[in-house]
């Protein structure tokens, strides 16, 4: 028994009914990756820098005596700390990405005892 060429199936044929499928299936991963992609860079928290600066401000004008126990690390983990604790938030990667923002206007501002 020899196979003939007209029974062998090309290769772009062999499963073409699941072309139509296989496209639908791409396009909702790509759907569900842009989801999730979305839902990471959403932030758990606001940021009300004026509260922010007022708050290192009192702190500064607490600690007049003693300059060298402020320190704008500490602080920053602080507040974001005491932000994710009275707004129930216990996701310690927004703790992290709030402490780097806070540190980092912090450090813009220049405010020293």
């Amino acid at each position: 028994m020899t196979i003939t060429p007209t029974k062998i199936m090309k290769k772009r044929e062999e499963f073409s009914f699941l072309k139509g499928t296989l496209k639908q299936l791409a396009k909702l991963n790509q759907s569900v990756n842009q989801l999730i992609q979305n839902l990471n860079n959403d932030k758990l928290y606001a940021i009300n820098y004026a509260n922010v600066k007022g708050r290192f401000l009192e702190e500064l004008k607490n600690y007049k005596n003693n300059p060298e126990l402020i320190d704008i690390d500490e602080f920053s983990m602080n507040y974001s700390f005491g932000y994710h604790t009275c707004n129930n938030i216990d996701d310690l990667l927004s703790k992290q990405a709030m402490f780097v923002e806070v540190k980092s206007y912090l450090n813009t501002l220049n405010l020293r005892a």
